[in-house]
């Protein structure tokens, strides 16, 4: 449903209209909002140039008052009339942004229907700042990467609606992340997962990977958690976790992939060094306590443990 989508929020002209019974989606995509409310439309051609076009009319006969939108001549129609839809154009940021920063988040347009600055949020390194590109085939990347200089942010999450991206775009700190790999587009609304989002920045910012330490930047291991006797318990801050049985080795292996540097370790190392089945594939089947899920991250195949814990 999504892939869908963002094939129409690419496309060509911004203003198009599409036929209100194109797809099987479209009232659904219409009930939240994504689409304007349908209307009367007819298929014109003009007389002077030629050009077909098709025209939001209300009553029979009035597309002969619409000029035509290329030369200004005069327009015949051209077969029954049909009910069309637009696009909502600000639907997608809107929803992203309000995702990301709250009900009363706006996001800014930083170039007319290709940038939006979503927000800005907090990550196990530091704060990031989301954008949303509007990819397609008549982009200009230099004007793209003059808005984006805007931000005056050290990290960027460039969210593009194609899966591939402009060689532009491989700046210093910018992560170009497809949006079709960290939400999900259903009936009920679009979701957004921040956990996969985070992630992905991790993997695709080099400059991200090294832990940042709290408090003990002194120290020959800047870490910002600790292991107690026999791996019994994970403290970070102030808070502290208890482990039993397998879980200490499970948590111990992610302690050992931060003590090397790495800002996240494969869920099925974790799984196979804490000796458990190989069929476990969540945090959930690991420990039921929620708490667990307060200290350990997840996302794409990837677990760390959180700094972020309050």
């Amino acid at each position: 449903m999504l892939n869908l989508y963002l094939r129409w929020f690419e496309s060509e002209p911004v203003d198009a209209l599409l036929p209100a019974k194109g797809a099987d989606v479209m009232a659904d995509l219409a009930a939240l909002g994504a689409f304007h409310a349908p209307r009367r439309t007819r298929r014109v051609q003009c007389k002077d140039c030629g050009r077909q076009q098709a025209r939001h009319v209300y009553e029979a006969g009035e597309h002969r008052l619409l000029p035509c939108m290329e030369c200004g001549g005069q327009v015949e129609s051209q077969g029954p009339p049909f009910e069309s839809v637009q696009l909502h154009r600000d639907w997608l940021p809107e929803t992203l942004s309000r995702q990301m920063a709250g009900d009363r988040a706006k996001p800014t347009v930083l170039l007319a229907q290709r940038v939006w600055n979503l927000a800005s949020i907090d990550t196990p390194r530091g704060v990031v700042s989301v954008v949303l590109l509007r990819c397609g085939w008549q982009v200009d990347y230099a004007e793209v990467v003059n808005a984006l200089r805007k931000i005056l942010a050290p990290r960027l999450i460039i969210l593009t609606t194609s899966r591939m991206h402009h060689d532009a775009l491989g700046k210093p700190g910018w992560s170009v992340v497809p949006l079709i790999g960290v939400a999900k587009l259903e009936t009920n609304g679009l979701w957004l997962e921040r956990e996969a989002l985070i992630e992905r920045q991790i993997r695709a910012d080099p400059s991200s990977r090294n832990p940042q330490p709290n408090s003990n930047a002194g120290s020959e291991k800047p870490l910002w958690f600790e292991m107690g006797p026999d791996n019994a318990w994970l403290r970070v801050r102030h808070r502290q976790l208890s482990l039993r049985g397998k879980q200490r080795a499970f948590v111990a292996s992610i302690a050992r992939a931060h003590e090397r540097g790495r800002a996240h370790h494969r869920l099925s190392d974790a799984v196979t060094d804490a000796n458990y089945d190989r069929d476990i594939r969540s945090l959930q089947q690991i420990c039921t306590r929620r708490e667990f899920r307060d200290f350990i991250g997840v996302a794409d195949g990837f677990v760390w443990i959180r700094d972020d814990v309050d």
